[in-house]
């Protein structure tokens, strides 16, 4: 019996193939998701199943695959892109799943932000199920700041968040959440931390420095 050829290799042989078009574009070493949107739109339920398909593909996450890796980024790129709300499920296992390291992983965090307010209660659930990995919940911050900032929910994780960490990186990367996720409060919540607690030297600078911009803009 001859071995069945997957989805993705008969769309990218086969020009005749409803989904050539989209295959090449999502194995390709870029996307361009403005074009893939529109050239798409007609079939776009098929290529949001596509695209499902590849995220659901383990053997296509390794950078020897066929596409080097990128096919699976590029579908939640597109997917985020399109706001697909069915996918975000596929979305937070993949964050579950892949290391923070890994490319997969950071495309990931950084597209799910589209989704706005609709990706903040998933994020929020997943936080508390990170056993204290500072690592991952101080990605989810940011990821949140991104996606929705002014939301209470954010605002409070952020801040909660902040005042966890110990490390001087730590603490300078989640002050630039803090004014991502809401410039005018949490400039004045920063204030007031530097006023009632202890951080060294170089981080109270970059704070301070942190704060300057936010009050004129720049967050």
């Amino acid at each position: 019996m001859s071995e069945e050829i997957p989805v993705w290799r008969q769309a990218l042989k086969d020009e005749q193939n409803p989904l050539h078009r989209a295959a090449w574009m999502l194995f390709s070493k870029d996307i361009n998701l403005k074009y893939a949107e529109r050239v798409l739109a007609e079939q776009k339920d098929e290529v949001v199943a596509f695209c499902n398909l590849i995220l659901d593909t383990d053997e296509l996450y390794d950078e020897a695959a066929l596409g080097s890796g990128n096919a699976p980024i590029h579908a939640v790129e597109l997917l985020c892109h399109w706001k697909v709300e069915s996918a975000i499920p596929r979305l937070l296992r993949i964050l579950d799943k892949e290391d923070w390291e890994d490319a997969i992983y950071g495309a990931t965090a950084d597209a799910i932000a589209s989704f706005g307010t609709a990706i903040v209660d998933p994020l929020l659930e997943k936080a508390t199920q990170t056993d204290n990995d500072k690592v991952e919940v101080t990605a989810i911050a940011g990821t949140l700041a991104d996606a929705a900032p002014g939301d209470p929910r954010v605002v409070e994780f952020i801040r909660k968040t902040f005042d966890n960490c110990k490390q001087d990186f730590e603490i300078a990367y989640m002050a630039e959440n803090v004014l991502m996720g809401d410039p005018e409060g949490g400039a004045k919540w920063l204030e007031n931390r530097l006023h009632t607690h202890k951080y060294s030297k170089d981080v109270r600078k970059r704070i301070e420095k942190y704060i300057a911009d936010a009050k004129v803009g720049k967050f």
